[in-house]
């Protein structure tokens, strides 16, 4: 059965773990634990250790390489992603050595190649070819879910660098992003995060939230739009159901967006699942709520 890992222009269908972390290494199992000979033994508590603290030393390091890249003011813009560069991406988010991602990011520095490129363009573009090879059995399920979630947390490093939402009130709106239960493809919408909170929109991502928590969210808060992520045609049914129970708690009418790699499978989504819009245009959606962030303000921390 041939699976669609598309990412698209504000919310994604992509592969991701449960529990990304930079640290995961190849081979450990989805659900985090470590292969048999990479587990601490009972009389291995120093050697353990070690290991553990040379990891976070690591992880360190790339956090460290994100910083001097949000840092830069010397980059340049970027249109198509570099064969390249997106090569050697995949190559260090899968290799054992951590050391290999930290490597990368301080040569797209030199490169001049700007975080928000990373962010929009080359993690992306890097997630898709890994759920491709996966699709064509070039590439083994761990080492795609692997991949995966070291680019999905390497993405949050480097949203965290970026302040809508920590700078009080923006006036180019607020948004809530809702990744539903059961979808596995979070990964598109935490990039239209980014490119939001860039253009100064503040969104509140909710994956997998329950209902109540939306309930008091709705109640709560002011939302410009409800953004939804819906992957494929079997999900419209339950997407249907869905917006109706949003609509339900809503404390005042609030626009309901659908994106995702549903808009490629079905005609008149929007019909079908009751929103007020469906589009994959994340500059059409913000639009369509009355919202108008400028692409080119894209605002950084120090």
């Amino acid at each position: 059965m041939s699976i669609c890992f598309d990412i698209y222009f504000w919310l994604g269908d992509t592969l991701t773990a449960a529990t990304p972390s930079l640290y995961v290494a190849p081979g450990a199992r989805c659900s985090g634990g470590l292969p048999e000979d990479q587990r601490m033994k009972p009389d291995q508590p120093r050697q353990g250790a070690q290991r553990i603290s040379g990891e976070m030393s690591e992880v360190d390091q790339v956090a460290s390489q994100v910083v001097a890249l949000l840092a830069s003011r010397s980059a340049r813009s970027e249109g198509k992603p570099r064969e390249e560069l997106v090569t050697r991406l995949i190559e260090a988010v899968l290799s054992p050595d951590l050391s290999a991602l930290g490597e990368y990011l301080a040569e797209l520095r030199r490169m001049r190649v700007s975080a928000a490129a990373l962010a929009d363009i080359y993690i992306p573009e890097a997630s898709r070819r890994m759920g491709h090879s996966w699709d064509d059995d070039s590439m083994g399920f761990v080492d795609v879910t692997i991949g995966t979630a070291r680019l999905q947390s390497l993405l949050r490093e480097i949203g965290a660098g970026w302040i809508a939402d920590h700078s009080g009130e923006t006036g180019r709106g607020t948004i809530l992003m809702v990744v539903p239960q059961h979808e596995q493809h979070t990964l598109g919408a935490m990039v239209a995060v980014t490119q939001m909170r860039r253009m100064g929109v503040s969104v509140c991502l909710q994956l997998a939230p329950e209902m109540p928590e939306l309930r008091r969210l709705l109640a709560t808060r002011r939302f410009d739009a409800v953004m939804l992520s819906v992957a494929c045609e079997e999900r419209i049914p339950f997407a249907r159901d869905y917006i109706a129970s949003l609509r339900a708690n809503m404390a005042r009418p609030t626009p309901v967006i659908v994106g995702g790699a549903v808009i490629g499978c079905a005609a008149d989504v929007r019909a079908l699942t009751g929103a007020d819009v469906a589009t994959n245009d994340l500059n059409e959606a913000l639009k369509s709520c009355g919202l108008f962030p400028d692409p080119t303000n894209i605002r950084k921390s120090a």
